[in-house]
């Protein structure tokens, strides 16, 4: 499902606007990305729990310079709740 598909999805279930569905998306996201990067994870009930994993920096290097370049590697995973994959795997 790409994001076009979850907001028409979302404006033809609850006969709202595509403008709207796609508001209410943003606003989601936006909202998830300023939680995990204020605490580093977010708990979804029934859904499931997105934290960041952070790992060690690499070192890449300017190719035109030559010089290292650090590389934050930071990674977000996602680990569904019980009811979620409940609800997945009765189908």
């Amino acid at each position: 499902m790409t994001t076009i598909d979850l907001i028409n999805k979302l404006a033809v279930e609850h006969n709202i606007t595509t403008g709207r569905a796609e508001m209410i998306v943003s606003i989601l996201v936006e909202r998830l990305v300023e939680k995990l990067k204020k605490d580093g994870e977010v708990q979804i009930t029934n859904f499931g729990t997105f934290s960041i994993r952070k790992k060690e920096p690499d070192s890449s290097s300017y190719l035109k310079l030559n010089e290292p370049i650090p590389m934050v590697k930071n990674h977000v995973t996602f680990f569904p709740d019980r009811v979620f994959l409940d609800s997945i795997n009765s189908h």
